[in-house]
């Protein structure tokens, strides 16, 4: 008899479609409380948002001093970057207090799913040793940045899919010219939908961090919480 047991670790993913960026920044801070209390589980959240501009701790006045409208001043690492319709921005709300508290190595997990899904549709990305991020060539595909409270981990990383590069002209995207950014469209010369990458770097990543992540909706969400910390919401 086989006395040998392998412990299942199991996360959730929250795929939002599109939401405002405000909204669920809120639902990132919240999940964060919920996870350092245990009453969450390691959650990815997927989403495409309409157009908006972040600064990270990093971030230089000079690289968005041409923009109209003010944009969010957030937690995550990094400088300036743009968010937008075609383009799957992936959250993650990890404890690596459970994974082994490195956070270089996490990092690098979360390059590695981009990596690996770009690669199901024919496209050769990589690390860069000076820049963060995954890059094709000479041109940038997806920016990361995150924050860590904890060890509770929260932003993510966005990649661009089919992403309108030229919004990008409004700022210099993590100090950089607007003309480093690229898309899987561009590359491809195909019709991808956010939708489709989406489930091809969820499978990538359940196998990188080995977690199956099964869906939750924002209404069990807010079950949850209101069930487990004396009726507050999501």
């Amino acid at each position: 008899m086989n006395t040998t047991t392998e412990e299942t670790t199991y996360g959730w993913v929250l795929n939002l479609d599109r939401a405002e960026y405000g909204r669920v920044l809120s639902f990132q801070r919240g999940l964060v409380r919920m996870r350092k209390e245990g009453f969450a589980r390691d959650t990815l959240i997927l989403v495409e948002h309409p157009p908006v501009v972040t600064v990270g701790r990093n971030g230089h006045a000079e690289n968005f001093k041409g923009l109209k409208d003010e944009p969010f001043f957030i937690e995550r690492g990094g400088d300036v970057t743009y968010h937008g319709p075609g383009q799957l921005v992936v959250y993650f709300v990890f404890n690596l207090a459970r994974r082994g508290r490195d956070l270089h190595l996490f990092m690098d997990q979360i390059q590695q799913g981009v990596i690996a899904a770009l690669a199901e549709y024919g496209i050769e990305a990589r690390k860069d040793d000076t820049n963060t991020g995954v890059w094709v060539d000479d041109h940038k595909i997806a920016s990361i940045g995150i924050a860590v409270k904890n060890w509770i981990t929260y932003h993510g990383t966005a990649v661009n899919v089919a992403t309108d590069l030229t919004e990008f002209s409004n700022i210099n995207p993590c100090g950089l010219n607007a003309e480093v950014m690229t898309s899987l469209a561009r590359l491809t010369g195909k019709d991808v939908t956010v939708g489709q990458f989406a489930d091809v770097i969820l499978a990538k990543y359940s196998e990188i961090f080995d977690t199956v992540f099964t869906p939750i909706t924002l209404e069990e969400l807010a079950e949850d919480v209101e069930s487990q910390s004396g009726g507050n919401e999501v």
